[in-house]
């Protein structure tokens, strides 16, 4: 169970759980690049977590393990990706150790570290591309010698920063087409291994829903009609007086109700042997305009009175309301929970709340199920009291509100939203059942895997209305936001989230953009097609243009989210 926190103490728990998260997404990517590149025989020289300055390091066999100082990120150095023909030129001047057999085991680099050996460079080869010995001739004072280098031998750097050479073998690029695809593709496939894994142990540890039961198994909290009016373990016998024996009753009955454009429910339940009848006015969320009276309380739930006026509406709950314009963002008296809506302008209609009666929210649903409203061509205005204090009122008119653009409906149904969406907030008795589990995890898993898809045709694909762009974009500011918000939600929907983040960095990692592993996986392809590899330098040159791009784009998404953040 985990404990409501607030202030610091959230901010420094989110922080610890964002680096944990991070790290583990990452080190997992990382370890699938690691692994297969070693199963191919590629050398790896540097096995990263974070970016920028080293703050730990150790070395392991061939490789050097580190963490570094920013986690937002990690790499598996292996040999070929850079070119290191300039670290040895003909005429450098270096220093050679020599093992019992005579052969280089160091190649000292560092002008100021003591060497067996020290002359300047005649002639050179630590490539070996047709196996042939790998060999340095030195001129040592006027002498021409001949040295076999063995295989493994180290470069040492200044500062003592030593790295393994790399013969053209154990390079990336003389792997085959097979080894080398399943050694890029490795990272974003542990992305979906780790995401099914938590998905399963999500499932399990919650089970699914007992459809065959009436029975309450949880509340979904304070902000919903059922609290303090229902109860775990009440059994539901009855909706607007037809009887319920299942919850796929109770589902059935409700969608009758909700799409009749009611909101009121008169539900009989059993409670400790005794008979109840209970009236809920159900949750409406209107999602196409971000209008809600989630977190109003039941009884204030159909129309009230504006304090000190004759003027009646609907009070309004939580609110994601879209504005067309930025330059109204902060008007002073822009609608917030607890102010009452009294009029509704779409276009050149008007509806005035009162007139809807006390089905007021049902009549509201009902004129946002136009969906001729989410083309993108209809304005939306408020018209509201909003709340100064506890017994003081602005009235805003429609000519001094601001204009709400609705989602279109391409918009929400390729995320999966329903334009309305009503709720009472209970949930069925969870049951433990295997093959169901085991089918939800996977299910979860797909939806998670095609919202990123989904997400990218809103943003490149043609649309007469654009309402997803760039500026929609996270990076990892609005990724520490997001789970600052799940830290306090429990560990299983934290949990969840890590294996959705899982999903979606594999497969922008498999995206085919230049310095991405698709990218990469895009080269191979064309290698494949013409037959012939495209040089090292321009891979680079490509790589770091579009690297520089990224770069700019995550500084412009990291703004918008600290804007957003504050």
């Amino acid at each position: 169970m985990f404990l409501a926190l607030s202030g610091a103490p959230l901010v420094l728990v989110s922080i610890i759980a964002f680096i944990l998260i991070i790290g583990i997404i990452i080190t997992v990517h990382e370890f699938g690049h690691f692994i297969c590149a070693r199963r191919a025989g590629i050398l790896c020289h540097e096995f990263s977590i974070g970016m920028g300055p080293v703050i730990y390091k150790h070395q392991f066999g061939e490789t050097t393990f580190c963490i570094r100082a920013i986690p937002i990120g990690g790499f598996v150095q292996m040999a070929g990706e850079e070119p290191m023909d300039d670290l040895i030129k003909k005429e450098s001047s270096i220093g050679l150790n020599l093992d019992s057999d005579g052969n280089v085991y160091e190649i000292i680099l560092d002008p100021n570290r003591d060497a067996h050996i020290r002359g300047k460079v005649i002639d050179i080869d630590l490539n070996g591309v047709n196996g042939e010995n790998l060999f340095i001739t030195l001129d040592e004072d006027g002498k021409e010698t001949y040295y076999v280098v063995n295989r493994n031998a180290i470069y040492v750097f200044e500062k003592d920063q030593k790295m393994q050479i790399a013969p053209y073998d154990r390079t990336f690029d003389s792997k085959g087409a097979l080894p080398r695809f399943v050694t890029l593709v490795a990272g974003a496939t542990m992305n979906f291994i780790l995401a099914v894994i938590i998905y399963i142990i999500v499932a399990f540890a919650t089970g699914v829903p007992d459809y065959s039961s009436n029975e309450i198994g949880s509340l979904s909290g304070d902000n919903y009609p059922s609290a303090g009016i229902l109860e775990t373990g009440d059994i539901i016998t009855g909706i607007n007086g037809n009887t319920i024996s299942t919850w796929e009753d109770f589902q059935k009955e409700s969608k009758v109700i909700y799409e009749g454009y009611h909101t009121t429910i008169l539900m009989t339940i059993e409670r400790n042997g005794a008979t109840i009848t209970k009236e809920i006015e159900a949750t409406t969320i209107i999602n196409s305009i971000g209008l809600s009276n989630l977190t109003v309380k039941q009884n204030d739930m159909k129309l009230v009175s504006v304090p000190n006026s004759t003027k009646k509406g609907v009070m309004l709950g939580a609110l994601a309301l879209r504005y067309k314009t930025r330059s109204d963002k902060d008007y002073e008296y822009a609608p917030k929970s607890g102010d009452i809506l009294t009029a509704i302008l779409v276009d050149t209609k008007k509806y005035n709340i009162e007139d809807l009666g006390d089905n007021a929210w049902g009549e509201i649903s009902k004129i946002f199920s136009n969906s001729s409203i989410t083309t993108g061509a209809h304005d939306v205005y408020l018209e509201y009291y909003h709340k100064i204090n506890d017994n003081e009122y602005k009235f805003i008119s429609t000519d001094e509100s601001k204009v709400i653009e609705p989602y279109t409906l391409e918009v929400l149904e390729n995320q999966r939203i329903d334009l309305i969406e009503h709720y009472v907030g209970i949930s069925p008795v969870m049951h433990f059942h295997f093959g169901k589990c085991l089918g939800d995890a996977f299910v979860r898993f797909g939806y998670d895997f095609t919202l990123i898809f989904r997400t990218l045709k809103l943003l490149i694909a043609p649309s007469d209305v654009r309402q997803v762009g760039v500026s929609n974009l996270s990076s990892f500011v609005g990724i520490f936001g997001v789970i600052e918000k799940y830290i306090n939600r429990g560990f299983i929907p934290l949990l969840a989230f890590v294996a959705m983040l899982s999903v979606n960095i594999g497969i922008v990692n498999l995206l085919p953009i230049p310095a991405l592993d698709g990218g990469r996986i895009l080269f191979l392809l064309i290698e494949k097609i013409t037959r012939k590899k495209i040089s090292k330098k321009a891979e680079l040159i490509i790589n770091g243009i579009f690297f520089v791009l990224i770069m700019v784009l995550f500084v412009y998404v990291t703004i918008n989210d600290i804007i957003r953040l504050f």
